[in-house]
């Protein structure tokens, strides 16, 4: 990863500033292990990945570029025991208040032991949460160094060019070819050979600029409740988000829009140019199809439709035009931004992410991996999102809220640990 940093990770980095937008990769093992027991083993692992040696050096003019910088001790956070789980949880959501200067270092590692009740566990827990600056790579490339970090022999890195200048022949080139695909894009969606841009939705309680205390929560599951047949994790998922996100704006009094959706995290095909190699799409989540089952079929339908216009190479055409923005002009956009602005209509009404992260052979201190989850960042409308993981046959929701838009929390997660249950009993 030395060296320049691709257009995309650049605005990932820079928009940190006016968006906090860190990782939190949270791995629990059944293990009575103290901290400091693992605390070498961690650190030795960190200096044998490159790209946790490095941080970020601004350019005045180009774009930013990573130098070597030793992994230390003074990446690792030993919390203690926080207690139990809910207090765990409430230590975890305070680590999103600061957030790493990559410029330093763009990764943190935090650990609790002793945690009591932890989810899967019949003994004391060992929590390990991997704090990484976005702009080391995506969920994908998050998941792969966690599993390097904690151990995996056998997890390869990912492999992304290293990005170069292109030449006036190339970007003229470029160009025309977005041109070209931008206009083959307008006919295909004209002659319906692909789905139209999705619709915005209205705004909800939950897409309200995120203030008071931040939340996290957890629901953590088997796989098979989500996964039944032609349903996957991700469609079995939003299902359960629907049901959800619907029954808890009911319960506050308000009217579910017939066009709730969520904005959807979906890797991207192709060459991976980038660390991080996703788009967000608008899903339909279809709060007015009573039948679960029949909801899940057209949630998947309308995931695939998003994944079709996606694919489309105008698409990919307009990502590699993209590349072609100087730095001075890419950076003054992103100073331009307002976060206090509130839109008409948003993407989704909330998020969801969701990212496989391989089998459950991962150990620490002796003790198994029991499960992982995530929790995706707030924004400026969007105060409720989910992070939908999974390791081994365990699928975890990581819920982040807001108390603008989430007061009851714990409401919220019971909302959805029952819509899960709904889930099991429809598939």
């Amino acid at each position: 990863m030395l060296g320049r940093l691709h257009p995309t990770d650049a605005q990932t980095y820079w928009m940190s500033s006016v968006i906090p937008n860190d990782q939190f990769l949270l791995f629990c093992f059944e293990s009575s292990a103290a901290a400091d027991g693992v605390l070498g083993q961690l650190v030795d692992a960190a200096r044998g990945i490159d790209e946790l040696n490095l941080r970020i050096e601004e350019s005045r003019l180009g774009y930013p570029r990573t130098v070597r910088t030793p992994a230390g001790v003074e990446g690792v956070v030993h919390h203690g025991c926080p207690g139990g789980w809910d207090a765990c949880l409430s230590a975890v959501a305070a680590l999103f208040a600061d957030q790493v200067d990559a410029s330093r270092k763009p990764w943190r590692i935090h650990l609790f032991e002793s945690v009591s009740d932890a989810p899967r566990c019949a003994g004391p827990a060992l929590v390990v949460v991997l704090q990484f600056s976005h702009a080391l790579g995506d969920g994908r490339v998050a998941s792969a160094l966690a599993r390097r970090l904690l151990g995996d022999r056998e997890q390869r890195p990912i492999s992304i060019p290293p990005h170069r200048r292109l030449g006036p022949v190339e970007i003229l080139t470029r160009a025309r070819r977005a041109r070209e695909f931008e206009q083959l894009l307008r006919d295909d969606t004209a002659a319906g050979r692909v789905p139209p841009q999705a619709p915005g939705r209205p705004r909800t309680r939950v897409n309200t600029a995120p203030r008071g205390t931040t939340s996290v929560r957890t629901v953590v599951r088997n796989r098979t409740d989500l996964a039944r047949g032609p349903i996957t994790v991700t469609v079995g998922a939003l299902t359960a988000v629907s049901l959800a996100l619907s029954r808890y704006l009911a319960l506050h009094g308000d009217a579910v829009p017939a066009e709730l959706g969520a904005e959807v995290t979906l890797a991207k095909s192709g060459d991976r140019h980038a660390h991080n190699h996703f788009r967000n799409s608008g899903v339909d989540l279809f709060p007015d199809v009573d039948d679960i089952r029949v909801r899940a079929r057209r949630i998947a339908e309308s995931l695939d439709a998003r994944r079709v216009r996606a694919e489309h190479p105008a698409m990919e055409a307009q990502a590699r035009a993209t590349e072609m923005v100087p730095a001075v002009l890419l950076r003054w956009g992103i100073r331009q931004f307002d976060a206090t602005a509130v839109p008409e209509s948003v993407t989704g009404n909330t998020v969801v992410s969701s990212v496989a992260r391989g089998p459950a052979d991962l150990t620490l201190g002796g003790g198994p991996v029991r499960f992982t989850a995530g929790f995706p960042a707030l924004s400026p409308v969007m105060s409720l999102t989910h992070g939908v993981h999974g390791i081994g046959d365990v699928v975890t929701f990581g819920v982040t809220s807001s108390e603008s838009a989430v007061p009851d929390p714990d409401a919220y997660a019971s909302l959805l640990d029952e819509a899960v249950d709904d889930v099991a009993r429809a598939l």
